[in-house]
């Protein structure tokens, strides 16, 4: 698998994350495709299922929910993804992992995968950043002073 995937160009951009290996970066790129077709990161949020909706009827007003309607596959890919980047980054921080634990200490309503699925939305704008502009990711450049 992993040989099929060196001709890919996203492989690199998406390994140079800390926490992203070569087999979670070929598993996202079969799930996702080409990740340039989608205008922003907010489509590839629709396309695996964690853009939010809420519910509204006159005066009522329903928590907001993930839609699921998308891959579930990609999902779950991403959903490992984010912890993987989480577990390493007390060794490589990444703006994604501080943010993850800046909001799980901060908010004691939110639960653990609410702040999950917000730092896989801020790791597809990261992902399709990367892709777009054919950059590594640099942690000078990402990583908040």
């Amino acid at each position: 698998m992993t040989t099929l995937g060196e001709n890919l160009s996203e492989v690199p951009l998406l390994v140079s994350i800390p926490g992203i290996g070569i087999k979670t970066a070929l598993c996202l790129i079969a799930e996702l495709g080409d990740v340039r077709r989608f205008h922003s990161a907010n489509a590839i949020n629709a396309y695996i299922g964690i853009d939010l909706i809420r519910y509204e009827s006159g005066q009522y007003e329903a928590k907001m929910h993930i839609r699921k309607r998308g891959n579930p596959y990609a999902r779950k890919i991403l959903y490992r993804a984010i912890l993987n980047i989480i577990s390493v980054s007390q060794y490589q921080p990444t703006l994604i992992s501080a943010n993850y634990k800046r909001k799980k200490q901060s908010a004691q309503s939110h639960g653990t995968k609410k702040i999950a699925i917000a730092a896989m939305s801020q790791f597809n704008r990261l992902m399709h950043h990367l892709i777009l502009n054919n950059e590594l990711y640099d942690s000078t450049t990402f990583m908040p002073e």
